[in-house]
Formats: structure tokens, C-alpha cells, sequence
């Protein structure tokens, strides 16, 4: 009798299993048979992610592949992953000493970018874009990120600006994109970096007074529900002619800084520019990777000549 208890237990234990699974799982489709990739390398394939083997000494580098399975949700992706591991030395520099097994949970989206079915996985260092090599695949779009935006002059990163409301200053052309550094007409304390025709990359605010400091602090603190790091005003390096002091935040991919520097060296006249005013930059990493992915391999550009 006890036998029998036991088998049904386990009969029901395994259904109710496998009703999980296939909930969850929802859109492991896109996955099986199919392999995700970002430049060149594949970091998904089938139902497991492609890892680093370990990390090579000789090389100081990681080195091999091997694969983990992944466990899918609707919003996550549950990943095993062998990493580096290490020190910063006396110059703040990152001296690789070995490997570890890691265990990552991850938020995910599915969107199309230019036509193009992508797999958005939102690593807390910066997001990763990979491409389906089944060209012919059809996805159903998530929207498991949830985005956190600032308005500056009632525009924020992601939007567009209407052309004649901008003067470019400079263009800035990287291997795959350029960026513009643009003057916002209407008000010049404020400079856009623009992306592709007219999309907001970046936004900086110059000349911030001291007594609008506080009210930035608690907006910025509130919304992104974080204290900020805070550095009173120092010398960054030893032989530096500038001391800087500022507030920063760092959530969701978003960075804003709120700065303000001083110049402490033997150069009077370089007194007679110094000022207690602040500067507020805002930047996301997360629209800013669509925006790349979304305008990569555009012409290079020049101010001089088109």
C-alpha cells in the first residue's frame, strides 16, 4: 500500500513538473535549434549557454568553450558561467588570477531592431545583444525591462530631436557608428550627443548653481530609489592640476554624475575660469546599446566635408 502511495506521489510530483517547465518555457522555441550570437561568438545554443572552458595563466586570458544548460522563464534566463577572478593593484589595474564557477540570473527581451529578431540579455555591466543565426525567425516581442527615464529640457535618451533645435559642435566616428556632439540652441548650458540622424545618445546640463543641488539629489535619489556615491573634492591623481568633487548614481544601466571641478595649479589666469557651478550628465547604457545596434555600420561622417 505504502508502494502505491508512494508511485502516485511521484506520478503527480513529475506532472505537475513538467506543467512548469513547459509554462516557463514558453520561449525556449526560440532557442532549440538555433544558436545566439554577438560578434562572431556564440553565447546560446540549443538549450545551453556557451561558456569560457577556464582561465589560461600563460595567455592571462580565459580560454576553450563548454556548455551549460539553461533554465528559461518568461522574463529570465538562469545561467552557469566560468568567469575570472582577481585584484586591483596599487594602479587600479585588474591582474587576472584564476576561475570560478558562477551562477547568474538574468533579465531577457525578445525585439526586433531594424526587422531584425534580437535577444537582449541585460548583464549588470552593460547589455548584450545577440542575433538569431535562423534568419528566418519569427519572434513574439517581451518587454520584461523595465525603464527608468529623466527629462532634461523635457527630452530624455532615446528620443528625437528635431534638427533645427540643434548646432553641432563636433562628430566623433567609432568602428561602427559615429556620435554628435550637438548644442541645444534654446538653451546652450545643455549639449546633446546624437546618434543616427536625430537620436538622443547622452545629455549633459553645464552651470547647475550650488542651491539646486539638493532638489537633483532627492529627484535623482527618489526615482532610482539609491543613495548616491559621493566624493567630496579631491585630487584624483597625485600630479593633477584639478581637484573634482561629485555625486553618482548607477542603476538599470543608468549613470548620472553630478560634478564640479577646481583648478589648484600655479597658473593664475586659469583661476579667473574657475567657478562653484555643477554639471550633470546623463547616460544610459541600455538605450544606448539599441541605439549602437540600431545604427551600426552607418557611413563615417565629418563637420568639414560631407
Amino acid at each position: 500500500m505504502n508502494n502505491l502511495v508512494y508511485l502516485i506521489v511521484a506520478v503527480i510530483i513529475f506532472s505537475t513538473s513538467c506543467v512548469q517547465d513547459t509554462k516557463k518555457s514558453k520561449n525556449l522555441k526560440y532557442f532549440i535549434n538555433n544558436e545566439w550570437y554577438n560578434d562572431g561568438k556564440t553565447f546560446f545554443k540549443n538549450d545551453s549557454f556557451i561558456s569560457p572552458k577556464y582561465f589560461d595563466n600563460n595567455l592571462q586570458k580565459m580560454v576553450g568553450d563548454t556548455a551549460f544548460k539553461f533554465i528559461l522563464t518568461d522574463s529570465t534566463i538562469q545561467v552557469k558561467r566560468i568567469k575570472e577572478v582577481g585584484y586591483y593593484n596599487t594602479n587600479r589595474e585588474f591582474i587576472f588570477t584564476n576561475d570560478t564557477l558562477i551562477v547568474d540570473t538574468i533579465l531577457y527581451d525578445l525585439k526586433y531592431i531594424n526587422k531584425v529578431p534580437k535577444l537582449i540579455i541585460y548583464l549588470s555591466d552593460f547589455p548584450l545583444i545577440c542575433t538569431s543565426r535562423n534568419k528566418g525567425l519569427k519572434i513574439e516581442e517581451t518587454s520584461n525591462f523595465k525603464y527608468i527615464s529623466f527629462l532634461i529640457a523635457n527630452y530624455t535618451i532615446g528620443d528625437q530631436i528635431d534638427r533645427s533645435a540643434i548646432k553641432t559642435r563636433g562628430i566623433y566616428n567609432y568602428k561602427n557608428y559615429s556620435i554628435e556632439d550637438c548644442e541645444y540652441i534654446a538653451n546652450k548650458k545643455i549639449t546633446f550627443k546624437i546618434i543616427g540622424f536625430n537620436h538622443i545618445y547622452a545629455i549633459e546640463r553645464k552651470n547647475i548653481p550650488d542651491f539646486r543641488l539638493d532638489d537633483i539629489i532627492k529627484v535623482v535619489t527618489a526615482k532610482l530609489n539609491q543613495e548616491p556615491e559621493y566624493s567630496p573634492m579631491q585630487k584624483w591623481t597625485k600630479n593633477s592640476e584639478y581637484e573634482y568633487e561629485f555625486y553618482q548614481w548607477s542603476k538599470n544601466g543608468i549613470r548620472i554624475i553630478l560634478s564640479k571641478s577646481k583648478y589648484i595649479g600655479n597658473e593664475s589666469y586659469k583661476n579667473l575660469f574657475n567657478n562653484d557651478d555643477w554639471t550633470l550628465y546623463y547616460d544610459d547604457d541600455v538605450q544606448k546599446i539599441i541605439l549602437i545596434e540600431t545604427y551600426k555600420n552607418s557611413a563615417p561622417r565629418s563637420i568639414i566635408i560631407k
